[in-house]
């Protein structure tokens, strides 16, 4: 976790995709829940590190995934809402595979949650 350390903040996800996103939680090893866990508690307190960020969806929302320690093969897909005052809310988008296009499945997951159609994108430098 890099960024500016910033006043607490609440990491969820939106309230209709709170059962699914646990439903993923539940899958997952102890270490790699363990792993998940200390990031949530990391973006409480901080944003997360630029290198790890995806884009920017529909100009508002900071598309990032995260690599969970001691967990190789998943990621923690989050959204910070930039239109909001900080310490920008963040929206736990769920877990991802590390397999394939890790930012162009946030971006899917993230414009599915957030009701988005056709929203713009534009990619992270270097990961388009």
């Amino acid at each position: 976790m890099a960024g500016r350390p910033c006043a607490m903040r609440k990491v969820a996800p939106l309230p209709a995709y709170h059962d699914a996103v646990l439903d993923e939680f539940r899958a997952l090893s102890r270490p790699c829940v363990a792993g998940a866990e200390f990031l949530l508690e990391e973006l409480e307190s901080a944003d997360p590190d630029p290198d790890e960020r995806c884009g920017l969806l529909e100009d508002r929302y900071e598309i990032y995934t995260l690599a969970i320690p001691g967990c190789r093969g998943t990621a923690l897909a989050l959204a910070l809402d930039t239109a909001r005052r900080p310490p920008w809310p963040c929206l736990l988008l769920g877990l991802m595979s590390r397999r394939g296009d890790l930012c162009e499945a946030a971006r899917r997951r993230a414009t599915q949650h957030l009701s988005l159609i056709d929203p713009s994108w534009e990619p992270a430098h270097g990961k388009d």
